[in-house]
C-alpha cells in the first residue's frame, strides 16, 4: 500500500507516483502495452460480440432502445464524473500523493453529487421518449456513476504506470462477469431490459473493486490543495471536450427514440454498436498507449513528432483493412450476429461505415492536444462541431435512423481534416505530413469500397461484388496487401515506424524528463 505523510509528495523512486521509471525503456514499454491491450481488446470484442449475438435472439430491438434512451440521460450525467481528473495523472509529468489524493476526492465527490442529478432527468426523460420504463431504468442506471468514479484515479495510475496486464485483466474480467449476469437474467429468468441493465451494473463494480485491489495507491487526507487547483482546471477543459463528444455520439439516440421510438432506435444502437469495433478493437487501445508516451516526450518536440507519425501509420495500417471489411460486408456481418430480423440494423451499419476511416482518423488530432496540455484547445474544437452536427442531425431525423447516419458520415468527413489542420498548429508536425502519411490508406479505401459498392450497382465484375462475406473479404485483403501493405513494407516506413518502439538506441536517447 502506497501512502505519503500529510504535507509531503511521495514521488520517491520505487512510488507508483514517481516518473523515473516511466522514461525507462519507453519504448518497449509502449509497444509491449500496444500488443497487451490489442489481445485483450481483440477478447473483449469476442466476449462482447458473443454477448450481443446472444442477447439479439434473447431480447427484442424495443429492450435495447429503451435501455438506449435511458443510458443517453446517464451518460449525459455522467460525463462529468471523472471531470477529466483521470487524463491529469496520466498526462502529467510529474504527480505527489497530495494531488492524486484531491483528484479521487473530487472525483467521488463529484460522482455521489452526480447520481441523484440523474435521478431528476427520469421524469424530464420518460416524458420526452414517452415511455414510463425510462424512470425506472435511470434511476437504476445512475447507481453506476459513483460506483465508476471511486476507480477512477486506481485506474489512472495503472494506465501511468504502465501496468497493461493489471488494467486490461480488470476490463476483461469486468466484463465477463457482466455478460454472465446479463445472460442469466435474460435467459434464466427472463427479466428483458433490466437484465441489459444490471450487466451495467455489474461491471462497473468488478471494474472498480479490481482496480482497488491491483493498484497499491489509497488516498489520505490532503493537507495542500495548490498543485490540485491547476490539475483540476487541466481536467475541467478536458471533461468539456468529452462531454461535446458526449453529444455527438448520444444526441443521434435522443433524436431518434424521441421521433421513431425504441424500436428504431434499437436498430440503430446495434447498428452503431458494430460501427464502433474497429475503434475499440484498435485505434483505441493504441491511443490508450500511445498518449502516456506522448505526454512522457512531450518536452522534446522532434521525438514526440516521430512518435506521433509512426503511431499513427501503424494504427492505420491494422484499421484501414477492418474498415473495408465493415463497409463492404455490413448486411452480412449483422445477418450473423444479430440474425436475419435485424436486416434494418444492416442498411444503416452500411451508411455509417462509410465514416468509418475518418472516425478512426479523428482522433489522431485528440493524441496531439491531449498530449501537450491543450485541453483547451479540444474544448473550443469539440464545442464547434458538436453543434454543427447536432443541427444536422436534426435536419436529418425526418428521414429517421437512416438519415441520421447520413449526417454522422458527412461531418464525419468534413470535421476530421479540420481538426487535423488545428491540432497541427506551433507543433513539429505538419497538416501537410498528416496527410502524406495517411493518403495511402484512404486511398485503399476508397477504391475498395467503391469497387464493391459502384461495381455492384453498375454490374461490373457482378460475381465478385456481389459475393459472399469470404470472397469479397478474400479479394478485399488481397488488394489491401498488394496496393498498401507491401509498399508500405518495401519502403522501409513499416521497419522505421516498428523500430521506433523497439531499438534500444532510439528508446533511451534523450528521455529523460
Amino acid at each position: 500500500m502506497t501512502k505519503a505523510p500529510s504535507g509531503r509528495s511521495d514521488t520517491s523512486k520505487g512510488s507508483v507516483l514517481s516518473s523515473e521509471h516511466l522514461t525507462r525503456d519507453l519504448g518497449r514499454r509502449t509497444a509491449s502495452g500496444g500488443i497487451i491491450a490489442l489481445c485483450a481488446q481483440a477478447m473483449i470484442l469476442l466476449t462482447q460480440v458473443g454477448y450481443m449475438a446472444l442477447m439479439a435472439r434473447l431480447l427484442q430491438p424495443d429492450d435495447f432502445g429503451l435501455v438506449a434512451m435511458a443510458a443517453s440521460a446517464t451518460a449525459f450525467v455522467g460525463v462529468f464524473a471523472d471531470l477529466g481528473l483521470s487524463m491529469v495523472t496520466i498526462q502529467r509529468k510529474e504527480v505527489d500523493h497530495d494531488t492524486v489524493s484531491a483528484l479521487f476526492f473530487v472525483n467521488l465527490g463529484v460522482g455521489f453529487a452526480l447520481m441523484p442529478l440523474a435521478w431528476l432527468t427520469a421524469p424530464v426523460a420518460a416524458w420526452l421518449f414517452n415511455d414510463p420504463r425510462v424512470f425506472q431504468l435511470i434511476l437504476v442506471l445512475a447507481i453506476a456513476i459513483p460506483i465508476t468514479a471511486a476507480g477512477a484515479q486506481h485506474k489512472a495510475l495503472l494506465v501511468r504506470n504502465m501496468r497493461w496486464m493489471s488494467l486490461h485483466s480488470v476490463n476483461l474480467g469486468s466484463l465477463l462477469c457482466g455478460c454472465a449476469v446479463g445472460v442469466a437474467m435474460a435467459w434464466g429468468w427472463d427479466f428483458k431490459y433490466w437484465s441489459l441493465a444490471a450487466a451495467t451494473l455489474t461491471t462497473a463494480f468488478v471494474g472498480t473493486v479490481g482496480q482497488w485491489i491491483l493498484s497499491p495507491w489509497r488516498p489520505t487526507k490532503v493537507a495542500n490543495w495548490k498543485n490540485a487547483r491547476s490539475a483540476i482546471s487541466f481536467g475541467i477543459n478536458y471533461s468539456g471536450s468529452q462531454f461535446t463528444n458526449y453529444i455527438n455520439r448520444q444526441s443521434d439516440n435522443v433524436l431518434v427514440g424521441w421521433k421513431s421510438g425504441p424500436h428504431e432506435l434499437g436498430f440503430y444502437t446495434r447498428a452503431y454498436s458494430l460501427f464502433m469495433l474497429p475503434i475499440t478493437l484498435i485505434s483505441g487501445p493504441i491511443g490508450s498507449v500511445i498518449i502516456p508516451m506522448l505526454s512522457r516526450l512531450q518536452t522534446q518536440p522532434d521525438k514526440w513528432a516521430r512518435t506521433y507519425l509512426s503511431a499513427m501509420r501503424l494504427t492505420l495500417l491494422m484499421n484501414t483493412i477492418l474498415c473495408i471489411l465493415i463497409t463492404i460486408n455490413a448486411q452480412e456481418i449483422v445477418k450473423i450476429v444479430y440474425g436475419s430480423n435485424w436486416s434494418k440494423s444492416g442498411t444503416i451499419l452500411m451508411i455509417l461505415s462509410l465514416s468509418l476511416i475518418t472516425s478512426i482518423s479523428g482522433q489522431f488530432g485528440g493524441w496531439a492536444l491531449i498530449s501537450l496540455g491543450r485541453t483547451r484547445e479540444l474544448l473550443v474544437f469539440s464545442i464547434f462541431t458538436s453543434t454543427i452536427r447536432f443541427a444536422l442531425f436534426l435536419f436529418a431525423i425526418q428521414w429517421g435512423a437512416p438519415g441520421v447516419a447520413i449526417a454522422w458520415c458527412i461531418t464525419s468527413w468534413v470535421f476530421t481534416p479540420m481538426l487535423w489542420l488545428y491540432a497541427t498548429r506551433n507543433t513539429e508536425l505538419s497538416f501537410k505530413g498528416l496527410v502524406k502519411a495517411a493518403a495511402p490508406f484512404f486511398g485503399a479505401y476508397v477504391v475498395v469500397v467503391a469497387f464493391f459498392h459502384v461495381g455492384s450497382s453498375f454490374s461490373v465484375l457482378p460475381l465478385l461484388a456481389e459475393g459472399g462475406l469470404v470472397l469479397k473479404s478474400a479479394i478485399a485483403m488481397v488488394v489491401y496487401g498488394v496496393f498498401v501493405v507491401a509498399p508500405y513494407r518495401f519502403a522501409g516506413s513499416m521497419l522505421g515506424d516498428i523500430r521506433l518502439f523497439l531499438d534500444r538506441d532510439v528508446r533511451s536517447e534523450g528521455l529523460k524528463l
